[in-house]
């Protein structure tokens, strides 16, 4: 709905992209805003009628009594006109809000892996949130605060001048000046508010990433040490919101003085003209109205101003994370892939990460059908091929095809459905086991899910939880053991039913008797498949049709097991000699 355009980074130009969804209610608060803050106004013009009926000589009591009663006449037509503005207000902004989420958060997911593993996950949460609310606040301040103040500085310049020039004049000259110092002051407050929005955004992100491995702060007895970590980032927030405050009070003072100089200029004036008999006495006492309204509200605009530097920072900052342009992204014109067989082809690949060459001219072919085990040292290259193949990253050169098409020049969401990925490294969302289960295929019943399970060897824990299938996993499946989670994982890839089947050390957190229970079904599942196994522990490879031993982002041994064992120097020779109850040791 949104991703099909260019989301503006600029806070003031992403709230006009997201309010054109919902143009309709804005257009009528603002409409609201205009006419009410025009009758409210009026209501000096009745003041000053008032005082000049019942001073005049005679009374016309007929002229008094009419103009009392339009007074609260005005007041009561005034008031549902801003409840008008209030109803279609929160229309927009309620709207807003649903949209500006919904299209930060569609963008935000198509980042690719890299971006998420290296930033908070509750860091990522918070600029969202600052994003929407920090816009959403503007905008309100705006069609609420600033729009009156503005419209109701014209009329009140109109009434004044009607009254007497000089006066309009001195409302006219004083509020440029008053409003000019202002806008320069919100402008330095801008780049505050955005640094200490910033410095909030780490605090929040730190504290929740320490919360998050709370167990692991307690079994090192490092709560002293983790307060002091936290500690860096309070009181780095503190001083940037103390810079932020500091100028913002400054402000306040200037205000008060530019008002007092209003205040005399304005009131001495009126009653100087009154003494020249130039205006009424119904005049001056509009002129100390205006003047009222006006010292309140400009004693604080420069606080609102303060308020909008602060959103309008926060609202930066999170636009200009979440917003940074998408590294892997679907080619112009991609098509959906065309599963035939199943078969891999890597055909002279570079690949580079973070100046790190990991692979130099790599070629590497894998049938259809062909069940393939990938073995080699940490940091060799093993979880790397298969990042490029779910396109995490994209090569510098060469390609990677499947069934002879370039991955590159399909759909990024056709490429990954075609491919079962079960990780060493299980993610569970804090939702039931159905759901998570589930996620691998929506449109799955119970009965799918349940049989699922049974492939996975998983049915008989998950029955014997209080709720079943409907229990809850908690964050990232804490509430399951390592190998419970890996199961859950398992019965996901069953029950997706892709074509390629990618194994990231799949049973690791397995005991040797679940192990032993779910090689079987792990057979069944890669019957018909193209597989992808990386592993370290020998039972899971050891029943491939070719072991793929990888170095240095090279390929040093490729063939069946028995071919290689043959190799009486051999690096998986060595490897095998080296196991130990079913692992297999990095040299």
């Amino acid at each position: 709905m949104y991703l099909n355009q260019n989301i503006p980074k600029k806070p003031i130009s992403f709230g006009i992209f997201i309010t054109k969804l919902h143009k309709k209610w804005a257009i009528g608060a603002l409409l609201f805003v205009f006419v009410g803050t025009g009758l409210d106004r009026l209501s000096v013009i009745l003041l000053r009628n008032l005082t000049d009926s019942i001073s005049s000589n005679p009374i016309e009591m007929n002229t008094v009594w009419m103009w009392a009663i339009l007074y609260p006449v005005q007041y009561l037509t005034t008031a549902v006109i801003w409840r008008g503005s209030g109803f279609t207000g929160m229309q927009w902004f309620m709207g807003f809000r649903y949209s500006a989420y919904q299209s930060l958060y569609e963008y935000l997911s198509l980042h690719n892996k890299d971006y998420f593993d290296s930033r908070f996950a509750g860091s990522l949460a918070n600029k969202i949130s600052n994003a929407v609310d920090g816009t959403e606040s503007l905008f309100e301040k705006t069609l609420w605060n600033f729009i009156p103040i503005g419209i109701g500085l014209f009329w009140y310049v109109i009434f004044a001048w009607l009254s007497d020039f000089r006066l309009g004049f001195i409302i006219a000259i004083w509020s440029i000046i008053f409003l000019s110092l202002n806008v320069f002051f919100a402008k330095k407050l801008q780049k505050y508010s955005y640094v200490f929005a910033k410095s909030l955004s780490t605090l929040k992100g730190s504290i929740v990433d320490s919360i998050s491995n709370i167990s692991l702060v307690h079994e090192y007895s490092y709560i002293s040490g983790e307060r002091e970590y936290i500690e860096k980032f309070v009181s780095k927030s503190r001083e940037t919101g103390l810079r932020h405050w500091w100028i913002s009070e400054w402000v306040l003072v200037t205000n008060g003085i530019l008002i007092t100089i209003f205040i005399l200029f304005m009131v001495g004036a009126s009653i100087y003209l009154f003494q020249h008999k130039l205006i009424s006495i119904g005049v001056v006492i509009m002129v100390v109205a205006i003047v009222a309204d006006l010292s309140h509200q400009f004693l604080f605009i420069g606080q609102e101003m303060r308020n909008a530097a602060g959103y309008y920072g926060e609202a930066k900052e999170g636009l200009e994370e979440i917003l940074k342009e998408h590294v892997i992204v679907d080619s112009p014109g991609a098509i959906k892939l065309k599963i035939l067989k199943g078969s891999i082809s890597l055909e002279s690949i570079d690949f580079e990460y973070e100046n790190t060459k990991v692979f130099k001219d790599f070629s590497l072919e894998i049938p259809a059908g062909q069940k393939v085990g990938f073995i080699g040292r940490s940091g060799a290259g093993k979880t790397t091929f298969v990042s490029l193949l779910l396109r995490h990253f994209d090569v510098q050169k060469g390609e990677i095809k499947i069934d002879g098409q370039n991955i590159y020049n399909v759909t990024l969401d056709s490429l990954r459905h075609a491919i079962a990925f079960v990780p060493q490294d299980t993610s569970l969302f804090h939702r039931s086991i159905k759901e998570n289960i589930r996620y691998s295929s929506p449109e799955a019943t119970d009965l799918e899910i349940k049989q699922a399970t049974k492939n996975a060897q998983a049915d008989r824990f998950i029955n014997e939880l209080p709720k079943g299938y409907d229990t809850l996993v908690g964050e990232r499946g804490i509430k399951l053991s390592g190998g419970q989670r890996q199961r859950i994982a398992i019965a996901r890839a069953f029950l997706k039913n892709a074509p390629i089947l990618v194994l990231d050390e799949a049973t690791s957190s397995l005991d040797s008797e679940s192990e032993s229970m779910i090689q079987h079904s792990l057979e069944d599942l890669m019957k018909d498949r193209t597989v992808i196994a990386i592993a370290h522990r020998l039972s899971t490879v050891k029943k491939m049709d070719r072991i793929i031993i990888i170095d240095d982002g090279k390929i040093v041994e490729d063939g069946s097991p028995e071919d290689l064992l043959k190799k009486s120097d051999g690096l998986f020779k060595k490897m095998w000699n080296h196991q130990v109850k079913g692992f297999i040791f990095d040299e």
